[in-house]
Formats: C-alpha cells, structure tokens, sequence
C-alpha cells in the first residue's frame, strides 16, 4: 500500500477529520452562496424592480446588460448569469479584472466541492482551499460597500439600503431558527 493510500484510509476511519473536511465543505459553500447573491440579486433587483404574480420580471436593461453578455459557463452553451453579473461589476469598477478572475477560480472550486464532496471528505490530496474562503469574504464586503457608495445607483427596495446587516441578521436568524435532529 503507498503512502497516499494509507494516509486516505486513516482519514477514512477517523470521523473527526471526516466531519471537519465536511464542516469545512458545508462553510465554503455557504460562503459562495453569500457572495452569489451579493452579485446576481443586487443586479438583477437594480434592473428588475417590477413584481408581477409575486415573481420578480427580468427588464429589458437586465437581458441587455446581463444575460446580451453571452458569457458560457465551461461545459455548457448556456449564458452563465454569475460571470455575466460579475463583468456587469468590472464595467462598473466595483471590482477589476483581477478580481473577476478570483471569483471565477472561487466559482470553480466551489464547483468541485459540490460536485465532487466525497473526494475531500475521504481523499487526502483534496483540500478546501482556505485562501479562497477567504478571498470570498473579502469580496463579498467590497461588491456591498460599492453598492451602498453610490449615490446614482437607485436603490430599489428595503434590502438595498441595508447590505450587511440584512445579510448577517438574516444568517443568525436562519441558524438560530432551524432544528437539528
């Protein structure tokens, strides 16, 4: 048996790295959503303020600036709203190129932990990168500080002129209410 094998079977038969890999997965997921909304939402919500049937209608601004972008998700056709919204935010200069990249990178490993969970609970060689947990908070706080800096940018609704606060009452609140078995 090599090395790497060993060290995986270890980290099989030990339930507390096991729910560490799993608390750790569960919270960087939970941090993307944050950040995921913090994009999609504030945008879509700045261009789309009409209600019809209790569902939010896309304007024409929205699809024009948002979803005319045609920025393709990596193994699809389909336009990927989350990096169209994210270039939305570098036309703007709420966040740079650089910036854009890391979220995309953020995207990413997102994705490979939600698709791919089983290897970094049980695969030594899988590792929730912390740099990018980080990175997400970091982000996260800019996009909201430049959406309550800027005077010429309608606020549409109640929520948009209490980012953070909302945002982390509604966090507590949610944890604070669920029941755990």
């Amino acid at each position: 048996m090599t090395q790497q094998t060993t060290k995986d079977w270890e980290q099989f038969f030990n339930p507390e790295e096991i729910k560490q890999h799993l608390i750790e997965a569960s919270l960087f997921l939970s941090f993307f959503e944050i950040l995921n909304n913090e994009i999609i939402e504030r945008i879509f919500n700045f261009y789309s303020p009409f209600v019809v049937d209790g569902k939010r209608i896309p304007s024409d601004e929205y699809k024009k600036q948002i979803i005319g972008r045609k920025i393709y998700g990596k193994n699809n056709n389909n336009v990927n709203i989350f990096l169209s919204s994210c270039q939305w935010l570098v036309d703007q200069k709420a966040i740079s190129q650089e910036e854009y990249d890391l979220i995309a990178k953020i995207k990413d490993h997102r994705n490979q932990i939600a698709h791919d969970l089983t290897k970094f609970l049980f695969d030594s060689n899988y590792l929730i990168d912390k740099d990018l947990f980080s990175q997400i908070k970091t982000i996260t706080l800019k996009i909201e500080k430049w959406w309550a800096a800027q005077p010429d940018k309608k606020r549409k609704t109640a929520e948009d002129s209490m980012p953070g606060q909302k945002l982390i009452l509604d966090c507590i609140f949610d944890v604070a209410t669920s029941t755990t078995h």
